[in-house]
């Protein structure tokens, strides 16, 4: 009996949870159906009996758990329960454990050891090295056979260490590869059993990493102290095979100058003296580039020089500036946002420039949970691709989405504190602060007072009414919700359900029916607001998960045959905003002095609102005058000039009425998306039926 890849990742899930989790939740997760779920059950139940276990159970309206005995005997077996389950490798498991045994074990690297390695027959393992040859060829890497001998590999050690950085980044990515860490752990130090059996070497180096991190006036997030543990005694591995790296004389002299520097000396002296091998100064340099490319939980910007900061600064406010230009909003804190981007870019900058891979297992699920912001940052990225020299690969702007978004999802609103909290989360500064603003506005009352690393938790005592965890932890006094970094509508629920059965229904009731009540009070007066709260919050638990996000409406919804007009000029860019907003103040959408605050803001910040050429968005803040969300678009045959410069002119005046900072976003995705594209602002620009501009913008919701 195999367990393959996925149904091992189910078992892993179901034994991790401190609760039962609904049958439509592992749908979601797992991203099958429910008979897949349904049959992959038995699978599983067929093994654990076989293993004399108990089988997963169903506790009816709660879901699937397993039993405590079986749950106790795969933990206490964790570190071999991959092996036992006769787990069935992926593809892309394959591939790595043999590119990594032909770089930490060249003396193995023969068929029969890759044949014992990956239980794959002869043939398939034959493929594999075909594909991997043309990859490592396309690194300037050569790999041959050697008859009698086996595989080697020539070409750059410089290549060799990305080849070996990209396996850590890949095999920490991926939280089920439990067998192959243990795999690799063992290439590294043969004497280790399993990745987790922390050996007495790795012990000395995360200790003198964590000296380091004094010195350095930062915060290494757990899970890069791990990385950074192993990628040391791997450095130490090849230095002891006589395989070094040839650092640049220019780059060495850059990195030389550097904070992180004084850090990887710290780290190099220390081993030389342990274990008695000595780190030429270009393997310095080497950890060097690792330490700066390191994600960081907290960093202490006054230890920095201005020289080291300067540039980076500059790109992160223009990153900010065109972020608030294109999605319409302002950033009340935009210094703490600055301050949180610089944090994280500092080291996204030198993994860019020094190819040190990301591990990031959470890139697919931002985007596919916040795909508008995701859209925006994508746009913004402009600037650090010119800073960096290389484009942004989409796992490193998705964890730049996290920044944007929390700072998107932060609320001005005054709510009495009615419970404290803590955030125990290793991904890093961005992913910490998009759960915070999720979970605060979430539970209304809810104050977190700090988002902490796994080690800073355990170093002190944090006092708080409960404790939010990525990762599993157990506490005496203080309850804790255990959560993912990126929360759907589906742990939202799970959330809030666990949330009230700790603390009671308070700490949701005003969540649900806030939104309610602030339309409502457009129209009418409330005269006893706190038993309608309440009220409402009883009908939508009644009848809707109310912690789905808000609907974002489409850009055709927006933009149709009312709030469009096709005109050939007017008089100057003033009456363009009042001829272009006139279709909202006839549906009641805006007030007219949000037409005047529009105005007011083009006077006193000049003409920001034009994006490009020819387009101008016109927008103000919601409290200035807008009722509802809304949208409407004037085309003018002759260009009205928002400035004397020639780049200020518009043709196209497109009116937004935002009532917050998210839910605009999606038709304002959408409509980016339509004028990025040269002909179809000239066939705007030259429509001469309403039809024709609403057949283009459906075209832009259907791509």
């Amino acid at each position: 009996m195999v367990l393959d890849n996925r149904r091992a990742h189910l078992l892993s899930m179901i034994q991790q949870s401190t609760n039962p989790i609904p049958t439509k939740d592992l749908v979601d997760r797992m991203k099958v159906s429910q008979r897949t779920i349904y049959y992959d059950i038995d699978q599983i139940n067929s093994w654990l009996l076989a293993n004399h276990l108990e089988p997963i159970q169903s506790e009816h309206g709660e879901g699937l758990f397993l039993p405590s005995s079986s749950k106790a005997h795969l933990k206490d077996n964790q570190d071999k329960s991959f092996d036992d389950w006769q787990y069935q490798l992926s593809r892309q498991e394959r591939e790595i454990l043999i590119k990594a045994k032909i770089l930490l074990e060249e003396e193995k690297a023969s068929m029969q050891h890759f044949i014992d390695l990956t239980s794959m027959s002869r043939g398939t393992i034959a493929k594999m090295i075909k594909m991997i040859k043309q990859e490592f060829r396309e690194m300037g890497l050569e790999l041959y056979y050697k008859k009698n001998i086996g595989y080697r590999l020539n070409g750059p050690e410089d290549m060799k260490r990305t080849v070996l950085s990209n396996i850590l980044a890949t095999i920490f990515s991926q939280p089920d590869w439990q067998n192959v860490r243990n795999k690799v752990h063992q290439m590294i130090q043969p004497e280790s059993d399993t990745w987790s059996q922390e050996t007495e070497q790795r012990r000395k180096v995360k200790k003198i990493l964590f000296e380091a991190e004094k010195e350095l006036g930062l915060t290494l997030t757990d899970e890069m102290v791990e990385i950074l543990s192993f990628q040391v005694l791997m450095i130490t591995k090849r230095i002891a095979d006589g395989k070094y790296i040839t650092v640049q004389p220019a780059e060495k002299h850059v990195l030389k100058q550097t904070k992180a520097h004084q850090g990887s000396l710290l780290i190099t002296t220390a081993l030389e003296e342990w274990w008695e091998i000595e780190f030429p100064e270009d393997e310095v340099c080497f950890i060097t580039m690792n330490l700066l490319g390191s994600k960081v939980q907290h960093d202490d910007f006054s230890r920095y020089s201005e020289r080291e900061l300067s540039g980076l600064k500059e790109v992160v406010h223009q990153m900010i500036d065109d972020f608030q230009l294109y999605s319409c909003v302002v950033f009340d804190d935009k210094e703490g946002l600055s301050e949180n981007l610089i944090s994280h870019i500092k080291p996204t900058y030198y993994r860019l420039k020094y190819g040190v891979k990301i591990a990031n297992d959470l890139a697919g699920t931002i985007q596919e949970t916040y795909p508008d912001i995701f859209h925006l940052t994508k746009r913004v990225m402009k600037h650090l691709e010119l800073y960096v020299g290389n484009k942004i690969p989409d796992e490193e702007a998705a964890y730049i989405t996290l920044h944007f978004g929390g700072w998107l999802k932060k609320e001005k609103k005054q709510v009495e504190t009615k419970l404290t909290a803590v955030i125990v989360c290793e991904n890093g500064i961005g992913t910490s602060n998009m759960l915070r603003t999720q979970l605060e506005n979430l539970i209304a009352g809810l104050n977190i007072k700090d988002t902490l690393s796994m080690r800073e938790y355990q170093r002190n005592n944090h006092k708080a009414d409960v404790i939010f965890s990525t990762k599993f932890i157990k506490t005496k006094d203080i309850p804790v919700v255990h959560v993912p970094a990126i929360l759907t509508n589906v742990e939202k629920e799970r959330v809030i359900q666990r949330m009230n059965e700790l603390f009671g229904s308070s700490t949701t009731e005003l969540d649900a029916g806030d939104p309610f009540i602030q339309v409502i009070e457009r129209y009418a007066t409330i005269h006893r607001k706190d038993e309608l709260k309440r009220e409402l919050s009883y009908l939508l638990e009644q009848k809707t998960p109310h912690t789905k996000e808000m609907r974002k409406p489409m850009l055709n919804e927006l933009l149709t045959e009312q709030t469009i007009q096709l005109k050939d000029k007017v008089q100057n860019w003033e009456e363009a905003i009042k001829v272009a907003s006139q279709p909202l103040i006839d549906q009641q959408v805006i007030r007219p002095d949000y037409v005047q605050a529009m105005i007011d803001n083009v006077n006193e910040l000049g003409p920001y609102i034009v994006i490009a050429p020819g387009i101008a968005i016109p927008h103000a803040r919601p409290e200035a005058g807008v009722e509802q969300l809304g949208m409407s678009l004037l085309r003018l045959k002759d260009s009205v000039y928002f400035s004397d410069k020639e780049k200020h002119r518009a043709q196209l005046v497109i009116v937004l009425a935002a009532i917050d900072n998210e839910t605009h976003l999606k038709a304002l995705a959408q409509l980016t998306e339509l004028l990025s594209d040269e002909k179809h602002v000239e066939r705007l620009i030259s429509a001469e039926e309403t039809e024709q501009v609403i057949d283009l913008i459906n075209q832009a919701v259907e791509v």
